[in-house]
């Protein structure tokens, strides 16, 4: 049986987790931390990863900038019957592409300017139009000699930007060799646009809303410290419950794996891994339990040889239970206390090596986030002005690790047998 069931009940271990201060606030700030992580679908005003809801021109805005929505635009396309004979009534043949509210009623005539080649498009209802609700007003994709008598001619384009009151005096030109069908293209730019949410903590380079991303990266960081810390604690345990129960070769050989890995530093391992394997969640869920599981596997072989003397494995034996049995039933549940210490310390490590490996470009993917690749972003606009970029992932990720430490650390002091009078006096 698990030692603390023999001396603790559930009220004394969570009142002795809880007495401490800084175990609660870990403790707190780590459940509101998930809770962002899985809830980051949900609680993101943006998809930071959904190419379609990104622009460039957002990009690194400031804390507390707000998102707006496009002006609409409104195209009106005229096909015009302009006779040459001056004495026949020019006249509007087809106009298509009213379906914004400002322009619904729209109604346009044309007529000649003094027995010239110069017209005039009236606008019925233009009194009626709100100058609010048009921003601009643009002509373009008119026929070779053709000018606008208003507004101003863009400098490269045949194209014209004309004022809400620059439509009272709107009048073309044709030239001299006017063709009998004309066609104008009138652009009104809406003023109108809707508030879609405001970037509390800023944006990225590419526009990204850093709130967004940030929740976004909790969530994978967690995910892949998270399975990796199992995998790992799961083949450290059965190689180090192994080792201790059959001893002999399996022993051996499961020592000297121990001590090859631990004479490299996990970073050099995972590098060389990632380096070989390329990016990718798993192959730096491989990377990370390749550098964890000696760690699980040495602990629970020192646990699992003291408890393999005692009386109870002795006694399981002479009723002739099968290994198995005795190392799973009986040795393994002794070894989960402080395996379990040691798996929660790890997942700060965890998360700080592959936040190292994102920051260092051999992570996760541009298309999958991380706090480590978000702190990468935003590396070259530290002093530039932008700081937030860089910042504010580095201290969400602090705050993650030290929220699993302070949860650790607290543990590791309730659950640890040597301590047991400290916290029942």
């Amino acid at each position: 049986m698990i030692f603390w069931k023999k001396n603790w009940n559930e009220s004394d271990l969570l009142s002795s987790f809880f007495g401490s201060y800084l175990a609660s606030f870990g403790f707190a700030l780590l459940v509101l931390i998930i809770l962002g992580g899985l809830l980051a679908p949900i609680l993101s005003p943006q998809n930071p990863y959904d190419l379609t809801s990104i622009s460039i021109s957002d990009g690194r805005l400031p804390p507390g900038s707000k998102k707006f929505t496009d002006a609409p635009t409104q195209i009106l396309k005229l096909k015009l019957n302009l006779p040459k004979e001056l004495t026949e009534t020019p006249r509007i043949e087809s106009l298509s592409g009213r379906n914004e509210t400002f322009l619904n009623d729209l109604d346009i005539s044309i007529r000649r300017m003094d027995f010239s080649n110069a017209f005039k498009l009236e606008f019925a209802n233009h009194p009626d139009l709100k100058a609010s609700a048009i921003k601009e007003i643009k002509i373009r994709r008119l026929a070779k000699g053709a000018i606008v008598e208003v507004g101003e001619k863009h400098k490269f384009k045949r194209e014209w930007s004309l004022k809400f009151d620059d439509l009272e005096n709107l009048v073309i030109s044709f030239g001299r060799n006017m063709k009998e069908k004309q066609k104008v293209e009138m652009l009104f730019v809406g003023s109108k646009q809707n508030h879609l949410f405001t970037f509390w903590l800023g944006s990225d380079d590419q526009g990204r809303d850093m709130l967004s991303a940030i929740l976004y990266g909790v969530r994978i960081s967690l995910l892949v410290a998270g399975s990796s810390v199992l995998i790992a604690c799961f083949l450290g345990s059965l190689a180090g419950l192994s080792a201790a129960y059959f001893g002999g070769f399996t022993g051996i050989v499961v020592m000297r794996l121990i001590d090859l890995k631990l004479s490299f530093p996990s970073i050099l391992i995972a590098l060389i891994l990632l380096a070989l394997l390329g990016k990718g969640v798993g192959n730096v869920v491989l990377a990370i339990v390749l550098a964890q599981w000696p760690l699980y596997a040495r602990l629970v072989r020192g646990v699992a040889l003291s408890e393999s003397a005692k009386e109870y494995v002795e006694a399981a034996r002479s009723l002739g239970f099968s290994p198995l049995r005795i190392m799973f039933r009986h040795i393994m549940p002794n070894c989960m206390a402080p395996l379990i210490v040691l798996a929660t310390l790890q997942i700060a490590n965890a998360i700080s090596l592959e936040a190292t490996l994102s920051f260092l470009g051999l992570g996760l993917p541009v298309t999958e986030p991380s706090l480590g690749s978000l702190i990468a972003n935003g590396f070259e606009y530290l002093l530039s002005g932008q700081p937030w970029i860089s910042i504010l992932p580095g201290v969400a990720l602090l705050l993650t690790v030290v929220s699993v430490n302070l949860v650790g650390d607290q543990l590791r002091d309730i659950l640890n047998p040597r301590l047991q009078k400290k916290f029942n006096k």
